[in-house]
């Protein structure tokens, strides 16, 4: 009953009505307040206030609805890995990853998952590196796709394929320069790169300084995406990951640079998995079998890695 109470509390919080939370509970006006009243009492203080427009919470009733969340998400999670355990088409599989991967890399593995097992729920959950480990290690993902590799005690890490960060210009801008580009001439150059500080602006700058290179940097993004855009439009040259301009490359809107004497810089796109702990479920292991026999390749850890 307690459950159904707290339940009961988060449809009527969500939908700001008693008489809406009832319809959609499929139980009358009365009985979901009887209910919310209930749990009141279980929890020694008053959960909400009426009166004005509409329904209000108490502190103690913010509190209590954060709780319920929290309680009714993990209470669904128990009964889809019980349904899971024995059955690979069914359950959830819940992935973090970071944002590039998650725009060009993980669009396919999704789609091609879903084709196989359909009734299997998909979660994604996108952000840099760091929270993608967090929710890892917390066990709030069970698959996590990274650009670098990364080294953690509970944590296992497999590379999967390397993707070169590449310089690109617009067509009009690259006709006005050499090819080959001498390396030097890169300093003489407006440039658009991943804002700082980041991973892979720290990356780049070293491998850039390495070769005696000092960019001129004139724009920085929060995304690979408005790199992308800002060289497209011709406001500068940019040092992106190929695998962020595959399309515009393809279409022509971008062309990469040859620029001789600058080193190879890549990062390696890896898979990441808990190493100990609750086994992953039959639908989460298919996930992470697909994933390996569409991407890895004996040679995906070679080369200079950089992250997002």
């Amino acid at each position: 009953m307690f459950l159904q109470h707290l339940e009961t509390f988060v449809r009527v919080v969500d939908e700001g009505n008693f008489t809406r939370a009832g319809e959609l509970l499929n139980l009358s006006q009365p009985a979901v307040t009887r209910q919310v009243a209930a749990l009141e009492r279980e929890l020694g203080a008053p959960l909400v206030e009426r009166g004005g427009r509409g329904l209000h919470l108490t502190p103690a009733g913010q509190a209590a609805y954060e709780g319920a969340r929290h309680v009714l998400a993990q209470v669904e999670r128990l009964r889809t890995a019980v349904t899971a355990l024995s059955d690979p088409h069914a359950g959830e599989v819940s992935i973090a990853c970071v944002t590039t991967v998650g725009l060009f890399t993980l669009p396919r593995l999704l789609n091609e998952y879903r084709v196989a097992y359909p009734n299997v729920r998909l979660r994604v959950w996108s952000a840099r590196a760091d929270g993608v480990l967090d929710r890892l290690i917390e066990g709030n993902a069970d698959i996590g796709l990274t650009s670098s590799p990364v080294s953690h005690p509970r944590l296992e890490c497999t590379p999967l394929f390397n993707d070169p960060i590449i310089p690109v210009a617009a067509p009009s801008l690259a006709a006005t320069l050499p090819d080959p580009l001498p390396a030097e001439m890169l300093s003489d150059l407006d440039m658009a790169l991943y804002q700082a500080p980041s991973r892979f602006r720290t990356h780049v700058d070293a491998a850039l300084e390495q070769a005696g290179i000092y960019p001129r940097i004139t724009m920085e993004f929060d995304s690979h995406e408005a790199v992308r855009t800002a060289a497209e439009l011709g406001y500068a040259i940019a040092m992106v990951p190929r695998q962020a301009v595959a399309a515009a490359l393809e279409q022509g809107t971008l062309v990469e640079l040859h620029v001789s004497g600058l080193p190879p810089i890549a990062r390696a796109t890896c898979l990441v998995t808990r190493r100990s702990g609750t086994p992953l479920l039959p639908a989460a292991q298919n996930f992470v079998r697909l994933i390996l026999e569409r991407y890895r390749q004996p040679d995906a850890a070679s080369g200079t890695i950089a992250a997002d």
